[in-house]
């Protein structure tokens, strides 16, 4: 899933008339997810997470084929709109799980592990993608890809311990919860950073006369996450998980700042390897931070806020689009600081609504 982006925009440029039907079709794909993210999560304590992904995992597949064989504006966005609503809870159910699987009874390091995961498969995806689209093109790219993926699918189903079904517990709705609403309210600007990071790396790469070098901007800043959260995974995390959750998201901001200042490429390189450290340890602080506050409902938490990542994302990309096309870089870059500094204003004024502690919420 990490792939599908770049897929189906390589598969929509060629299938369905040019980059314009590759954008609906993105959109129409991240519109699918954040429309059905909860659905699936909600699902996993009902009918417990094999049940679901087992279920959902064929329909994904065939969603992702239909889309490869597909030709013409609506077929293609059409489909693309289907994987969207078929993507498997496969984050949801992971982070969800990590909690009952982790032996010491704190799974700070366990949600590092699955930060520097993540950050390793976007690191290797666009190689992936590139060897796949220079040997048979987009199409076979993608039924490769989705190949694979459903294997890989399919094996973590059958290594997945059968966990009693984490049946939800009565009460108010998550978004009820203050907790919900500053860690929600919290994700959703920093996705404003990260969609308009997609647009400006690739604008800045341009500008600066090198639009080949976008993909090994990407990898740095991936490489940066990837070393700071191998670093969260090796030491144990000291002090609250509020106040870390905080003071990451205040290191995300200020090192956003250097980003507007690069002209050339290598400038950047280094800025953006040093924005990267605080990321992955700030994501596995906040996903153990919703697994604390949302308890056995969990798993529907990370659908809402996967829901809020594709708002948020698809948001900083229309806001980077022109800042991007004007600026290139520099100025255009105050948009990612503007996010994250809205994201650490509502955490930090809220604060008193997050957990100190290690308690879930009733």
């Amino acid at each position: 899933m990490a792939m599908r982006p770049l897929l189906i925009a390589l598969v929509a440029a060629q299938q369905a008339g040019g980059y314009t039907s590759a954008g609906l079709a993105g959109g129409a794909a991240a519109t699918g997810m954040a429309l059905s993210a909860p659905w699936w999560s909600r699902a996993l304590p009902r009918f417990g997470d094999r049940a679901v992904l087992i279920t959902s995992g064929p329909l994904f597949l065939a969603a992702q084929l239909a889309l490869a064989v597909s030709h013409g504006p609506l077929p293609v966005i059409g489909a693309a709109a289907l994987s969207g609503l078929c993507t498997p809870p496969v984050s949801s159910s992971l982070r969800s799980m990590l909690p009952h699987l982790t032996a010491s009874g704190d799974p700070a390091r366990a949600y590092a592990v699955n930060a520097v995961t993540n950050e390793t498969v976007y690191i290797a995806s666009p190689l992936w993608v590139s060897g796949w689209v220079t040997l048979v093109g987009p199409a076979a790219a993608l039924v490769a890809s989705a190949l694979t993926g459903a294997v890989a699918l399919a094996a973590g189903i059958a290594l997945t311990p059968a966990l009693p079904r984490r049946s939800a517990a009565a009460g108010p709705s998550l978004a009820a919860m203050p907790a919900v609403r500053t860690l929600g309210g919290a994700y959703l600007a920093y996705w404003i950073c990260m969609g308009a990071m997609w647009v400006l790396l690739p604008a800045f790469a341009a500008h600066a006369g090198a639009p080949q070098q976008a993909g090994l901007l990407v990898a740095l800043w991936s490489a940066g996450s990837l070393a700071g959260g191998l670093a969260l995974a090796i030491r144990t995390p000291r002090g609250a998980r509020r106040d870390r959750y905080l003071w990451l998201l205040g290191v995300l901001a200020v090192t956003s700042l250097p980003l507007a200042l690069p002209g050339t490429v290598a400038a950047m390189a280094v800025a953006i390897v040093l924005f990267g450290v605080a990321l992955a340890p700030w994501l596995a602080t906040s996903d153990h931070l919703a697994a604390v506050i949302a308890g056995r409902r969990s798993g529907e938490l990370y659908g809402w806020l996967t829901t809020a990542g594709q708002i948020g994302s698809a948001t900083g990309a229309a806001l980077a689009g022109p800042l991007g096309y004007r600026y290139g870089g520099g100025p255009a870059f105050l948009l990612v600081t503007a996010a994250l500094g809205a994201a650490l204003t509502i955490a930090f004024t809220r604060r008193h609504t997050l957990p100190r502690g290690s308690a879930p919420e009733p």
